[in-house]
């Protein structure tokens, strides 16, 4: 399959491209053997078990590999009887295996290909990076291939998404939207929240929504503004729940600043399974849900877009008319309302956010938080 080929390609490109000394376990198998292996992996994400699709990562170690003793919380536990690779044998193996915590090790040596071991890594990465946690531990920094679903898979340095396939489309990840582009420079102005907890609750919001595959909307308006012309709030929250001067984020302990956060995270996020989006201030102020975006209150015409891609040079392949309506609405915001951001998230679980520069909505697609 040439879109196999291409999401392969991309990804050995960019693996490669790391900019740190890669241990001989940490070597990418030849491009034809990776070839075989997502074959595999795409015919196997179709397959149901107990009436579910299962979720599930493999990685390539050799039998006398030493590259896990460097993670007192992994460990290799080794099948009596390796299991062959095959669609049949994964159905019924990969329900055992949490794709947060472990891997299932595959040895390419000799056809037919195995599955000799199952590296269970005891890791935290899921609530670090979505702030439950301060500090845990990761999964073991070597390649791997994440099943997610049907006709999905990503390409993975321990849990960190390098590449994305979905349906036959090759995806190049972004984790810097709101860390370091115009989307994040937009969310700092005018707000008196730090940066470091506004990325701990936009990752722990979108991760949540994400994960539901029911789609939302978050849209980041700036303080004090007037939603009454665009914005058709169904749902008001007349209080500004826990960044508001009667309780302040400030005035609370490390521990239970952040367990606030991640409460407030989790309670946002929930509301984006409204029909309808969710709509804040820059201070994470919360003002309602359900909301409907007024387009036809709004000019007609297309707005000036400028889809980029990971090295933000312009997308020339994508237009405004190839979204669909909740994507549509939320660049449409953006090009009336000044200094907003509309994070929307589909329900396959890719996000985009969008904001304005120089008259045009600025769109960045493919982020992992």
């Amino acid at each position: 399959m040439e879109e196999i080929r291409t999401f392969i390609n991309t990804f050995s490109e960019l693996y490669n491209q790391a900019g740190y000394v890669k241990e001989e376990e940490q070597i990418l198998p030849p491009l034809e053997i990776m070839n075989e292996v997502c074959s595999t992996l795409l015919n196997a994400s179709c397959i149901r078990e107990e009436g579910l699709f299962s979720s599930f990562r493999v990685c390539f170690l050799k039998e006398k590999s030493d590259i896990l003793d460097a993670y007192l919380y992994s460990h290799r536990l080794k099948l009596e009887k390796p299991v062959p690779f095959t669609v049949p044998a994964l159905k019924k193996l990969v329900p055992a295996t949490n794709p947060s915590m472990s891997y299932l090790a595959i040895d390419l040596s000799s056809q037919p290909y195995m599955i000799t071991d199952i590296i269970a890594s005891f890791s935290s990465w899921e609530k670090v990076r979505t702030g439950e946690l301060s500090s845990g531990s990761a999964m073991p920094l070597i390649p791997n291939f994440l099943c997610k679903g049907p006709g999905e898979i990503d390409a993975c340095i321990g849990e960190r998404v390098i590449v994305s396939y979905t349906f036959g489309r090759t995806q190049i990840s972004r984790s810097d939207v709101f860390v370091d582009s115009l989307v994040a420079d937009v969310l700092r102005t005018g707000s008196d929240v730090s940066d470091k907890e506004r990325l701990q609750f936009l990752s722990r919001v979108l991760w949540k929504v994400s994960h539901y595959r029911h789609g939302g909307a978050l849209l980041i308006l700036p303080v004090g503004f007037d939603e009454t012309k665009y914005l058709d709030i169904k749902y008001r929250i007349s209080s500004r729940f826990i960044f508001n001067e009667e309780k302040s984020l400030v005035d609370m302990s490390k521990t239970a600043r952040e367990k606030e956060l991640v409460s407030y995270s989790d309670f946002v996020a929930k509301l984006t399974t409204v029909d309808g989006a969710v709509v804040m201030d820059k201070n994470l102020d919360l003002y309602g849900f359900g909301a409907e975006i007024l387009t036809d209150r709004m000019e007609r015409r297309t707005p000036k877009m400028r889809f980029l891609k990971q090295d933000n040079t312009d997308d020339p392949t994508k237009r405004f008319d190839d979204n669909g309506t909740r994507h549509r609405s939320g660049y449409r915001l953006c090009n009336c309302m000044e200094d907003s951001v509309a994070i929307i998230c589909s329900q396959d679980g890719m996000i985009r956010a969008c904001t304005k520069q120089d008259g045009a909505v600025v769109v960045y697609s493919n982020i992992v938080v």
